[in-house]
């Protein structure tokens, strides 16, 4: 059989192939919908991650298939934390998982630990530090708030609390009455007044974001509110 008899023969083959892959519904980004995603982000010991853990648990006794990525700050570890270039990759790392999931649906919801917009807030930490100039600050937010990814984000949750009231949180069950670095009265008072600065800047723009303000509530009713806030959003994308 001369050569180019295989070469015909194996294209016929590999379109028959291409053929049954290939269907219109296989191709449109529409027919299967991309997944929701969720954002948490705020202070120290303002019930984010138990409001992550509620939130995970109830979607996934409801039947969807939920991820929960592991937070960038517990997989960049190489980087110091007394760099930008530290949130920075956080962020990164969180933006790549936002892009790639966002192209499929091998899940219906994920749930990120901190992810753009917690990037965003950093760079004002930097700024404040010298450590970034108000271009650079600007030219990065800038970068992590682009309309290629910004508007996938399905919600956001910025949660903060007092100071005082997340003191006696973590004291709880703390192992060590030591302070750690960011969890004492003053850092947590300058991140609280940062990421509410954060909020106002971002929310005229990027209607997702929500301020919740857990001081005068208990666990449950900010899971609740947190669970019909979602919920909502996620609804009203069914329908946009």
């Amino acid at each position: 059989m001369p050569e180019h008899s295989h070469e015909l023969r194996f294209e016929a083959q590999a379109r028959t192939i291409l053929n049954f892959l290939k269907t219109d519904k296989r191709y449109d980004d529409q027919f299967l919908p991309p997944p929701f995603f969720i954002e948490f982000t705020g202070s120290p010991s303002s019930g984010k991650t138990t409001s992550i853990t509620e939130l995970d648990k109830f979607l996934r006794r409801e039947g969807f298939r939920v991820l929960r990525p592991q937070e960038g700050a517990e997989v960049i570890r190489h980087i110091g934390r007394d760099t930008p270039l530290y949130n920075i990759r956080t962020g990164l790392y969180a933006l790549t998982m936002l892009i790639d999931l966002s192209h499929g649906h091998l899940y219906d919801v994920v749930i990120f630990d901190r992810c753009i917009f917690d990037a965003y807030s950093w760079m004002m930490y930097w700024a404040e530090k010298n450590k970034l100039s108000p271009e650079e600050k600007i030219l990065i937010q800038q970068f992590f708030t682009q309309r290629f990814w910004v508007n996938k984000l399905t919600a956001t949750f910025i949660v903060v609390c007092d100071p005082e009231v997340a003191m006696q949180r973590e004291e709880r069950i703390a192992l060590s009455s030591k302070l750690g670095e960011t969890t004492n009265p003053e850092t947590i008072r300058k991140l609280v007044a940062r990421y509410k600065r954060a909020y106002e800047e971002l929310s005229p723009a990027h209607p997702q974001i929500h301020l919740l303000d857990t001081t005068n509530l208990g666990e449950m009713e900010m899971v609740e509110i947190i669970a019909q806030k979602t919920l909502d959003a996620m609804e009203a994308k069914t329908r946009s």
